[in-house]
């Protein structure tokens, strides 16, 4: 495998669907009608911890970030039952993104400041929830973990570059 290729989560195999071997998925990636196109890969990670390919036969959407996928692999229910639970990745692809944006990914590991220059901890993780996506902040003092919504309001300044991100603090967001 080579060193730069870097692998990006974009769905939970659900559960199975009909008996020719389609897979009920919720999806993770913004990127939906790119990723899913015909013929195209994802992979999972088999028994032994390898990318396996899978290519894309079908796609269709039942609502929100529930999908529906068929692989030109998987032909029998028996062979998707396999996938149960799996993860699906698909090559981070920074040709996908416009000027000034960036995978969600990305934020791992950035350190957060406040709007004065004060380090409050580290993003430990993105998470998607039905009313917002949310910054998982680890923070520096008391090494709890609380959620920061994603949105201009508290969102002030990302550097990807060096792996910042500043934030309004209002009263109350950094307590358990």
């Amino acid at each position: 495998m080579e060193k730069n290729i870097e692998y990006l989560k974009v769905a939970k195999i659900l559960s199975t669907v009909g008996l020719k071997g389609e897979v009920r998925v919720y999806t993770t990636s913004t990127f939906k009608n790119i990723r899913y196109k015909k013929n195209n890969v994802l992979f999972y990670l088999d028994e032994s911890n390898y990318y396996k390919e899978l290519h894309i036969k079908n796609y269709r959407n039942k609502e929100g970030n529930i999908d529906y996928l068929s692989f030109n692999e998987i032909t029998t229910i028996e062979e998707a039952q396999n996938l149960l639970n799996k993860e699906l990745f698909a090559l981070k692809d920074y040709s996908n993104l416009k000027k000034d944006e960036f995978y969600y990914s990305d934020l791992i590991s950035s350190k957060v400041f406040d709007e004065d220059n004060n380090e409050l901890g580290i993003i430990n993780d993105i998470k998607e929830f039905n009313a917002n996506i949310s910054l998982e902040l680890k923070l520096n003092n008391n090494y709890k973990t609380i959620f920061i919504p994603f949105n201009d309001f508290f969102i002030k300044e990302i550097d990807i570059d060096n792996k910042k991100i500043i934030i309004h603090v209002i009263e109350g967001l950094l307590e358990i």
